[in-house]
């Protein structure tokens, strides 16, 4: 199953990042392939930025919420994501669908150690 996300445009203006309005973070978890993938366009508007990791890396899901919107940082064994000003619902469904994931009975690795 694919279940995708974005940054809403008021917690871009109210969090400061009215520039990144053109330009929001994309979040995309594909539990059939075991990735989550994070996307941003450039600032030239020309291509798309993606960092992919797959769910055997993850090691923490952390949550930062604003007054308008959250920012989401999942950390991974040699680096960390994180996409900024999503709906603060959106980042506490990615982290379960995450929490899910793991509990679930066809995965052969824990998520989170």
């Amino acid at each position: 199953m694919r279940y995708t996300f974005s940054s809403s445009e008021a917690s871009l203006v109210a969090n400061g990042h009215a520039a990144d309005i053109l330009t929001p973070w994309h979040i995309t978890i594909d539990t059939d392939e075991q990735t989550i993938t994070i996307s941003k366009r450039n600032k030239l508007l020309i291509g798309v930025d993606n960092d992919t990791l797959a769910f055997r890396f993850i090691r923490r899901v952390v949550i930062d919420e604003h007054l308008i919107g959250a920012d989401i940082t999942i950390q991974a064994v040699g680096g960390k994501l994180t996409a900024k000003c999503l709906d603060k619902s959106a980042c506490k469904r990615i982290k379960k669908i995450l929490m899910d994931y793991n509990k679930s009975s066809k995965t052969k690795h824990n998520i989170f150690s």
